[in-house]
């Protein structure tokens, strides 16, 4: 068979800008440190649904809403050069986007939303509603939503029943972890999990060909999950739902324990940049 069966052809992983913060702001008891947090794109060549993204990165358009990018930027300095942004990475290598699946619509992973047309935009419910009404409450910053007619396809994602999780070995080990997991493209080669707590409807995705899960904010970086309970209480409002946060943060990691061949990247702690190898 091509490929020897695969449907992922290859996995490529880019940083598409950064931005900064303090750790001892964020944690009880650390000292002053300055840590980057990169903006995690990963982008997936499908040998039937041609290239997919992964969340977009950040953009310019981080600095171009007024007095909302001053704020954001004085707690959360942003840095992102052109040739940074997954637009400009995609045009340099000539390829064209076919489907974006987004984690959530915070201005890091939405940043060049507007830049792709003529693909579908894969999202649960609740992220695809958070779009529709973007809310400084839940930072999503209008100038960074498309308009209707942008020529993006809005895709809503729906849960795979947990009583077809026998039918679906994947789907089963997944849903031993997770409250919902999805089947994205029917087809047994992405896998969505949804990781409440960051931000409502967040998703996840599993790779099976890679053995790699991409857990976007469910925690910014291991380092970040193993100390949740001493997280401060600006960072606790931060998140959707603090209860939820620290939920799934270990649900991730009793999943790690159980599945030690599994590779966990989050989207803003150290990564390595270009083509996965498993």
């Amino acid at each position: 068979m091509e490929n020897g069966g695969r449907k992922i052809n290859s996995v490529t992983l880019y940083s598409c800008g950064s931005c900064k913060n303090n750790v001892k702001a964020v944690f009880k008891g650390e000292e002053k440190r300055e840590i980057v947090f990169p903006a995690l794109v990963c982008k997936i060549e499908h040998s039937v649904y041609g290239n997919i993204l992964f969340d977009t990165g950040y953009s310019d358009r981080i600095f171009q809403n007024g007095l909302v990018s001053k704020i954001y930027n004085g707690l959360n300095p942003a840095s992102v050069k052109e040739e940074d942004t997954i637009r400009y990475k995609m045009k340099t290598e000539g390829t064209k986007i076919d489907h974006i699946i987004l984690s959530h619509p915070h201005p890091d992973h939405i940043g060049c939303l507007k830049d792709f047309e003529d693909c579908r935009l894969i999202a649960t419910r609740d992220c695809h509603k958070r779009l529709e009404k973007a809310g400084l409450r839940d930072l999503v910053f209008k100038n960074q939503i498309p308009d209707q007619f942008s020529g993006l396809e809005p895709v809503i994602l729906d849960p795979i029943d947990p009583a077809d999780y026998d039918k679906d070995k994947i789907a089963n080990m997944l849903g031993g972890s997770f409250t919902e997991v999805f089947n994205i493209f029917g087809d047994g080669s992405i896998y969505g999990i949804r990781l409440d707590g960051h931000s409502k409807g967040q998703l996840g995705i599993y790779i099976p060909d890679s053995r790699l899960f991409l857990a976007a904010d469910a925690s910014w970086g291991h380092y970040f999950a193993e100390r949740v309970d001493k997280m401060k209480l600006i960072p606790r409002h931060i998140q959707n739902n603090f209860k939820e946060y620290k939920d799934t943060i270990s649900r991730i990691r009793k999943f790690e324990q159980k599945n030690p061949d599994i590779r966990v990247i989050y989207s803003h702690e150290e990564f390595p940049e270009g083509i996965y190898e498993q």
